[in-house]
C-alpha cells in the first residue's frame, strides 16, 4: 500500500517477513541489512536527506542510459557495472521503502520485481509460495516431489536441513513457526497417517463398512501397509489401538467368504426365475452379479477357485469359460428366432417389415442391426434367406418401396387399374410415387418392374397441356350447340380434356367462383348426371 508520506510498503498483517521486522526490531533487521549490503544510503553518515535523494536520482539515471544502450540484461552481464547492478537490487529487495515516486520510475523502466535479486529475496519469494499453499491446503505438509510445485517441495526439505544443521537464520525460523512447519519427517508421517485415518473413518461414517473400492487407490494403498505393518510387527501399539476401536478388518478372509456366499444366493435367484444360470457380463438389473459370474470363470480356468465352491456352482448348472462359446452361441440363435417370430407376427398384421418406431421399437432397433449385418457381410446366408420369405427390405428405401407398391395393390383392386390421379385426395403421397416410378423406368430392378407391369402399369408419361378456363368454357359452348346438352363423356375421343374439365367441374363445384357458375348455369350446365341404370330403375 501506499503510506501518506508517499512510500510503498505492505500492511504488516498482510506481509509476514514485514510483520517479524516490526516485531523483532528495526534496529536487528537494519543490522542484518548492513551485512548484507542492502541498504539503500550510501556509507557516509554525513550526507542529508537531499544529499541522498540527488544521490538516488544519479544512480536511477545511469540505470536509465545504461537500460536505454545495453537493455535490462546487458546491467547484469556487464561487469563494469557491479555498482550500478548492486544498487538496483537494493532498490528491488528494499522495494516495500521507495517512495511512490521512485517506485514508478523503476517500474516504467520494466524491472522484474518478484525475480530473485539475493538469496534473501528468493527465500523471501518461497515463504510466500509456501503461504499459498498453507492457505489452500490448510498446512505446510507440501509432499516429496510435488508434481504441482516441485521446486517448493525441494525449498521445505532443504529448511528442515538447514534447521536439523543449526544453520538457519533466527528471523526465518521464527516466520515459519508461526505457521506451524513440520520440521521433522517423522512428524510429517505422523500427519500423513492422522490425515488417512480421518479419511477411512469418514468413509465409515458414510458407508457403515470398511469395503474401500478400488477406485480410492490411495486409501487402499495404505489400508494395505497398515496389514503388512501389523503382519510384520513394525506397527506401533497406540496406532494398532486407534485401528481396532474404529473395528478396522485386519483379515478379509471372513469378509470375502461371506460376500462370495451372498452372490451365489442371487444366483440361485436368477437360475429359479430364469431356469438356467448363465447370467450375462453386463446383466442390467444387477450388474455386480455378471461381474462376479465372469470372475469366477476367470479364477477357475487360472486354477485359483477352491474345490468347494466349484462344486456348488456345478450344482447350478455353472456355465464354465470353456462352455461359454457353444452356450452363447446357442442363446443368441434362440434370440435371433424369436425375434423374427416377432418380425413374422408384425409383417402378417401390418403387410410390411419397416417396423414403427412407435409401435416396436425394440424391434424396430433389431430390423436396423439385421441390415448392418447384412451390409458388412455377416449375416449368414440362412438368415438373409429366411428374411427374404417375409419380404424383408435390406434398406430404408426399399422398405418404403414395398409400403407404397402395397398401397398401389389396394388401389388397383378397388379402381381396376393403376392410374392414380395426380395430386389423389385420398394419398397424394401415391400419385407422387407413381410419376417417380414411371421417371426412374430405366433404373428399376427386373424384379420390381414385373411387379408393376402385373397391375397394368402405364409406363409413358403424358405432358399436361394447360388451357385457360375461359377457353374451355367456349369449347364447352361448341358442344352444346352440336349436341344440344353439357353432358360430355368423360373419355370423348374428339376433346378427352373437354370430358375431364367437365367432369372436374362437377366434383369441384364448391371451390367454383360465382361468376363462373354462373357462366355455366347461363348455358343449362348440368351439375348432377344420372346414370341410364338409375334412369330405367325410376321409370
Amino acid at each position: 500500500m501506499i503510506n501518506t508520506t508517499g512510500n510503498i510498503t505492505l500492511d504488516p498483517a498482510q506481509d509476514p517477513i514485514e510483520k517479524h521486522y516490526t516485531a523483532a526490531g528495526r534496529s536487528a533487521v537494519d543490522d542484518q541489512l548492513k551485512s548484507s549490503h542492502l541498504r539503500d544510503e550510501p556509507a557516509d553518515p554525513t550526507l542529508t536527506f537531499g544529499e541522498i535523494d540527488n544521490f538516488w536520482e544519479t544512480m536511477y539515471l545511469r540505470l536509465e542510459t545504461a537500460i536505454k544502450d545495453t537493455g535490462l540484461a546487458g546491467v547484469f552481464s556487464d561487469p563494469g557495472k557491479h555498482e550500478l547492478r548492486d544498487w538496483l537490487n537494493r532498490q528491488v529487495l528494499n522495494r516495500r521503502h521507495l517512495q511512490k515516486v521512485q517506485f514508478l520510475k523503476l517500474d516504467g523502466l520494466g524491472i522484474h520485481w518478484d525475480v530473485p535479486m539475493s538469496r534473501d529475496h528468493a527465500w523471501e519469494i518461497m515463504y510466500n509460495r509456501l503461504l499459498a499453499f498453507n492457505k489452500e491446503h490448510g498446512h505446510c505438509r507440501v509432499p516429496y516431489q510435488w508434481k504441482e510445485d516441485k521446486q517448493l517441495a525441494l525449498w521445505v526439505l532443504r529448511q528442515r536441513k538447514q534447521y536439523a544443521d543449526g544453520k538457519m537464520l533466527s528471523y526465518r525460523e521464527q516466520l515459519l513457526k508461526e505457521i506451524e512447519f513440520t520440521w521433522q519427517v517423522q512428524d510429517l508421517y505422523d500427519a500423513q497417517w492422522n490425515d488417512h485415518y480421518q479419511e477411512l473413518l469418514g468413509f465409515y461414517n458414510r458407508h457403515g463398512h470398511f469395503n474401500v473400492p478400488g477406485s480410492e487407490k490411495k486409501l487402499v494403498s495404505w489400508m494395505e501397509r497398515q496389514r503388512l505393518q501389523k503382519k510384520k510387527k513394525f506397527l506401533s501399539e497406540e496406532r494398532e489401538t486407534r485401528l481396532n476401536n474404529i473395528q478396522f478388518i485386519w483379515d478379509f478372509t471372513a469378509v470375502k467368504k461371506k460376500n462370495w456366499e451372498g452372490r451365489y444366493k442371487e444366483l440361485c435367484e436368477f437360475k429359479q426365475i430364469h431356469g438356467h444360470s448363465f447370467v450375462p457380463v453386463n446383466y442390467k438389473k444387477n450388474k455386480s452379479l455378471g461381474i462376479w459370474i465372469a470372475l469366477q470363470r476367470k479364477l477357475e480356468s487360472k486354477g485359483k477357485l477352491p474345490p468347494e465352491k466349484i462344486k456348488k456352482l456345478d450344482k447350478l448348472n455353472f456355465v464354465w469359460s470353456r462352455d461359454t462359446s457353444g452356450r452363447l452361441q446357442s442363446d443368441l440363435d434362440s434370440l435371433w428366432e424369436n425375434h423374427f417370430e416377432k418380425l413374422t407376427d408384425y409383417y402378417r398384421k401390418h403387410g410390411t417389415c419397416q417396423v414403427s418406431l412407435k409401435i416396436e421399437p425394440a424391434l424396430q432397433g433389431w430390423t436396423v442391426w439385421q441390415r448392418k449385418l447384412y451390409y458388412e457381410d455377416k449375416l449368414s446366408a440362412q438368415r438373409i434367406a429366411k428374411l427374404n420369405t417375409i419380404s424383408f427390405p435390406w434398406s430404408v428405401n426399399e422398405g418404403y418401396w414395398q409400403k407404397m407398391y402395397q398401397l398401389l395393390l389396394g388401389f388397383h383392386e378397388q379402381f381396376g387399374h393403376s392410374r392414380v390421379p395426380s395430386q389423389w385426395p385420398q394419398n397424394p403421397r401415391l400419385a407422387t410415387w407413381v410419376y417417380r416410378m414411371k421417371l426412374l423406368r430405366h433404373e428399376l430392378s427386373p424384379e420390381k418392374t414385373n411387379l408393376l407391369n402385373k397391375l397394368g402399369f402405364e409406363w409413358p408419361i403424358q405432358k399436361k397441356v394447360f388451357v385457360a378456363w375461359p377457353f374451355m368454357y367456349k369449347r364447352l359452348l361448341a358442344f352444346k350447340q352440336e349436341f344440344g346438352h353439357t353432358r360430355v363423356p368423360v373419355y370423348w375421343e374428339r376433346d378427352p380434356k373437354l370430358g375431364k374439365w367437365v367432369s372436374r367441374m362437377r366434383n369441384e363445384s364448391a371451390k367454383i367462383s360465382q361468376a363462373r357458375c354462373a357462366l355455366l348455369d347461363a348455358i343449362g350446365f348440368e351439375w348432377r348426371v344420372v346414370s341410364k341404370d338409375k334412369k330405367k330403375a325410376a321409370a
